[in-house]
């Protein structure tokens, strides 16, 4: 049985917010460290002589280490003090940075970066986790759109400070890596002297070695099959069956050994409760609409529009404040509310318009619509991503808090990384057949420009140049229409939720059934004191009247006499528990 202390928790807004403005610093540097190489991991590339393999696999690496890293963090933030979890993930986080910018070759980046991703999906998992065990969910509304909000801003500023540093002749792409390393020691800081978590205990805690070694192991083959399949091997391949069935046999064996562990990383009972289940494919939906935006956004400003890394950094502002607002916005108004369905919903409706109006962006379209479609998916996002983390949140017990967060988390990170992919592969296909008949009619053959990947505009004439940007500038309309179809699968998955009120004494609730179980040690402690005497007195009288037997029915009459009141308190204090 796993019991909470709720005496160290926060309970005066003020600690709350010292606690929150942590929480926040390591959650803006953890998720800007994905984005910031965008703009320059061609120039880190360069000085480190990488080859196009390992380009991908330093993208692939802090992917896969992060997702696996997620539901792991979480489970054991239910059986372990969170914040000491906390602690060493930010440490681990702030030690893969500071390697990561100290190699000397790309091969040794990958293997920093897998320590970078560690640190990084689990100070994403063990931020919302503490959020959940200080703050009852009724409260937790508006601080969820705070961390909404962070993310927003993160993911779309990554890109920009990245471009600046590597544009910065006294700086370099190392910063790019290192930057992170202050705001992650200061926010270290904070937490440690501030933040106040009830203490998991448990009698003899059960680490699930082996349910993280299949869970690892399929998400590693499924991850490693999105990132190679289609540049590396052909889809319709013998790899591609392979990966494939490694992925589904790790799965099922994965889930078997889950339903019968007792203390589960991804609690199977989720995928039994409707709105849990729903809550999932909803965030699957979001996840795969979430990062491939700024990644190809980024490739439309810089080719179709010839902008620079640092203004086509700026570019996905709209997106960001987009996010930004509707994440505070709804954040309060959930808190004041109550209710989180109706926001829930209205951001899945922002979201597919928004990614219906990017599809239909080409060469011809103004900056201004560009803006309009990533406000409207960024309002979105920022209505609806957190809220579905609250939605679970609210229907679990405080001892699956962590496991249940960090599932949702997980699946979210999931859909990131098959958003990415399927863009990825509609993008390049698209790109070299625009490419091929533009060349063609050029005189040019299209095979010549099959590798997209060494493309040098520079190189080409001003005719083939533009061949090139029509290409990206008419590519990026059509990676969006399968977003938009998975956008509205989840639409009709938040639509089929059930909604309910959020608990807004969740903390006094916990209080309480803690108190209860010191009222039943007390009583029992009274019982056995009882029981002692009546067996002293029984002895008494025996040496008393040796001759005589051993009369116990006024020792039993005693214990009857007690035993109603007694037993009325306990099961007063059971039903606490219960």
């Amino acid at each position: 049985m796993i019991q909470k202390n709720q005496d160290s928790q926060p309970r005066q807004s003020s600690e709350v917010l010292q606690v929150l403005s942590g929480l926040l610093m390591v959650l803006f540097v953890a998720v800007m460290s994905v984005t910031i190489i965008g703009t320059a991991l061609p120039t880190m590339m360069s000085a480190l002589s990488g080859s196009e393999s390992q380009y991908t696999w330093i993208v692939t690496a802090m992917m896969l280490a992060s997702t696996v890293a997620t539901p792991v963090s979480g489970k054991l933030a239910d059986m372990y003090d969170s914040k000491k979890l906390l602690m060493g993930a930010i440490g681990l986080f702030t030690l893969g940075s500071l390697l990561s910018g100290a190699v000397t070759e790309a091969w040794q980046l990958i293997f920093t970066r897998i320590v970078q991703g560690l640190g990084m999906g689990s100070i994403m998992s063990l931020t919302q986790v503490v959020m959940a065990l200080i703050i009852p969910p009724r409260e937790r509304g508006r601080y969820n759109g705070y961390i909404g909000a962070v993310m927003a801003v993160a993911n779309v500023s990554g890109p920009l400070v990245g471009g600046f540093i590597v544009a910065a002749p006294w700086l370099g792409w190392r910063w790019c890596l290192w930057v992170s390393i202050p705001f992650s020691l200061a926010a270290m800081a904070v937490l440690w002297r501030f933040l106040k978590v009830p203490a998991a205990q448990i009698s003899k805690p059960r680490i699930d070695f082996l349910g993280t070694g299949l869970i690892t192991a399929a998400v590693s083959a499924a991850l490693i099959w999105l990132s190679l399949a289609g540049k590396t091997f052909a889809f319709a391949s013998w790899q591609t069956a392979v990966m494939l069935a490694l992925a589904a046999l790790f799965l099922v064996a994965f889930v078997l050994w889950e339903l019968h562990f007792p203390e589960p990383i991804i609690p199977m009972w989720m995928f039994t409760q409707r709105t849990a289940l729903l809550a999932i494919l909803g965030s699957i939906s979001v996840g795969t609409a979430l990062n491939a935006p700024p990644l190809f956004f980024t490739q439309f400003f810089q080719i179709a529009k010839g902008m620079n890394p640092a203004l086509a950094g700026m570019a996905l502002l709209p997106g960001m404040v987009g996010t930004f607002i509707a994440s505070t916005l709804i954040g309060l108004l959930v808190s004041r509310i109550g209710r989180w369905k109706r926001f829930v919903v209205g951001g899945f409706v922002v979201m597919c318009l928004g990614i219906f109006l990017i599809t239909l962006i080409d060469k011809n379209s103004p900056y201004w619509f560009c803006a309009l479609g990533m406000f409207l998916l960024g309002a979105g996002q920022g209505a609806s991503m957190q809220n579905l983390v609250l939605a679970v949140q609210n229907g679990v017990k405080l001892r699956d808090m962590g496991a249940a967060t960090s599932t949702v988390t997980f699946c979210r990170s999931m859909g990131g990384a098959i958003g990415i992919q399927i863009c990825g592969f509609v993008f390049t296909w698209e790109i070299a057949r625009q490419v091929s008949a533009g060349m063609a009619k050029l005189g040019k053959k299209g095979a010549a420009m099959a590798d997209l990947s060494t493309l040098e505009l520079d190189k080409l004439t001003a005719a083939q140049q533009q061949v090139v940007r029509d290409a990206y500038a008419g590519a990026l309309g059509d990676i969006f229409v399968p977003l938009l179809v998975l956008s509205l699968i989840g639409l009709v998955c938040v639509c089929l939720m059930k909604g309910s009120e959020l608990i807004s004494e969740y903390a006094e609730h916990e209080a309480q059934n803690h108190q209860a179980t010191e009222r039943e040690r007390e009583l029992v402690r009274r019982a056995l004191e009882k029981d002692q005497v009546s067996r002293e007195l029984a002895q008494l009288k025996q040496q008393k009247h040796p001759n005589k037997p051993q009369d116990q029915s006024a020792s039993k009459g005693e214990d009857r006499d007690n035993s109603p009141e007694d037993e009325d308190d306990l099961g007063t204090d059971n039903d606490h528990l219960g």
